[in-house]
């Protein structure tokens, strides 16, 4: 199994999405899956322009030659590709969809109708089965059925399987294992297995996926502690205050 994954948080290393995301390529590596992983925020990825040029003028290639041609082959070329990113604003951050809709050229912009519904057939024999790793801030599971449906939607625009989401609702609790640290100990455990499984079945199990995102506290509890949270943020006037 060959898993690429591009991790798409703006802060990196030291991002909730950061730390989800190596949890997952430990377990992935251990079920002996060959992994690489890279940061959008360090590479050159300018907008689409929508010139459509990829489909018309030159088929295949974007007239944008940065270090997207390099993702798209990369991207390609795997068995399975994850992508990784936070919630911001209700949706996928700017690095993750900027990604996303660079690899229109991937596409040919003839029409088919796949189960009554129109789609555009591929460029590539054979798309990757895609997997998201994602993380919020608040503690509901549900402030992050928008990139999921995103992410399902778009394997089936690709004609790909969708492998299934590793999910981190209230994602600064992966940094309070001093305090709760069986709790923050069984979501790493669930997070390192659902690598695993992506390794050796492709796909995260309900299960597992149930175990990475389960509750901390009751909801009313998190909020006082976020709050108390933002407050030393605004005292030390930095983010995390620490």
């Amino acid at each position: 199994m060959d898993i690429f994954a591009v991790n798409a948080s703006p802060t990196m290393r030291r991002g909730m999405t950061h730390r989800l995301l190596e949890l997952v390529l430990e377990g992935a590596r251990a079920g002996g899956a060959t992994v690489e992983s890279v940061f959008l925020q360090k590479q050159q990825i300018s907008p689409c322009l929508g010139c459509l040029k990829c489909w018309v003028a030159h088929p295949g290639r974007c007239v944008q030659d940065d270090d997207m041609t390099r993702l798209r082959q990369r991207f390609a070329a795997a068995d399975l590709f994850l992508l990784a990113a936070p919630v911001y604003v209700d949706g996928f951050c700017a690095q993750a969809k900027t990604f996303l809709d660079r690899l229109i050229p991937l596409v040919d912009p003839h029409f088919e109708l796949v189960d009554g519904h129109c789609r555009h057939k591929m460029l590539l024999e054979r798309v990757p089965a895609i997997g998201l790793v994602s993380v919020c801030g608040f503690s509901e599971l549900d402030n992050l059925d928008l990139v999921v449906e995103h992410t399902r939607r778009m394997c089936r625009n690709l004609h790909t399987r969708y492998a299934g989401a590793v999910l981190r609702p209230a994602s600064r609790v992966l940094t309070m294992k001093q305090a709760l640290p069986e709790k923050v100990a069984a979501v790493e455990r669930a997070a390192r297995r659902a690598g695993r499984e992506l390794a050796e079945r492709g796909e995260v199990s309900t299960a597992t996926a149930g175990e990475v995102a389960q509750p901390f506290f009751p909801v009313d509890l998190y909020v006082d502690g976020a709050n108390l949270f933002w407050d030393r943020c605004l005292e030390k006037k930095r983010f995390p205050p620490e």
